[in-house]
């Protein structure tokens, strides 16, 4: 948000824009409303970009982000979590694919608001790799 406002372009993410009939107004709009996504897109993890990518505005893409983010559902909670429990690294795989994997993991429960402390990501890892 911080940023869209540095550019005077919150308000497109914040409310429904409605276009004016005025000339000038429609330019300013379709020069800042590329440059608002832009910026939203910028500012999320690669797994949200789904979540937003088929989004017109800047302010459906930011109600969008709103829901993800709100909603603390359990069963949102629990396919990561098992994911996390159950993370192998396969026979052959390298190691920064692996940790890339596990990386994910952990950024989708930080999504829902779930925080896993330092010492359990460890764990995982150390317990989750192969001797091959």
């Amino acid at each position: 948000m911080s940023i869209l406002d540095r550019y005077h372009i919150k308000h497109f993410a914040l409310k429904t824009i409605v276009i004016s009939v005025d000339l000038a107004e429609n330019e300013k709009y379709e020069e800042a409303m590329p440059r608002a996504k832009c910026i939203i897109f910028d500012g999320v993890k690669d797994h949200v970009v789904p979540h937003i990518a088929e989004k017109d505005t800047a302010n459906e893409m930011w109600k969008a982000l709103k829901k993800l983010y709100q909603q603390t559902s359990v069963q949102r909670k629990m396919l990561p979590e098992n994911q996390l429990r159950s993370y192998q690294m396969q026979k052959g795989e390298k190691i920064d694919v692996f940790l890339s994997g596990l990386k994910e993991i952990r950024d989708q429960l930080s999504s829902i608001g779930a925080t896993l402390d330092r010492e359990l990501m460890v764990r995982t890892a150390l317990n989750a790799v192969s001797e091959n």
